[in-house]
């Protein structure tokens, strides 16, 4: 199986899809959010940090979504440490 998620280097975060209903919302967490709320070391750690908190992560996607978060210009919704 493929991996449903990118890790963006020059941004520094890891981009993934979660599902919302009939649509799917574009969301990133920042490595600098990885090590503060999930105690990666970065960079070297964050994909792996990523992948084993990843349940839990689209957990607070799905509740920002359902609250109402909004995503930036691009249409990328930020999971942010203080969301955590």
């Amino acid at each position: 199986m493929a991996k449903s998620y990118v890790v963006d280097a020059q941004l520094r975060c890891v981009k993934f899809v979660v599902p919302a209903g009939i649509h799917n919302i574009r969301c990133m967490i920042s490595f600098e959010t990885l090590a503060h709320s999930f105690e990666a070391t970065l960079p070297l750690q964050a994909e792996r940090v990523f992948t084993r908190n990843r349940a839990a992560i689209e957990r607070i996607a799905q509740r920002l979504v359902s609250g109402g978060r909004p995503g930036d210009a691009a249409g990328w919704m930020w999971i942010r440490a203080a969301d955590c």
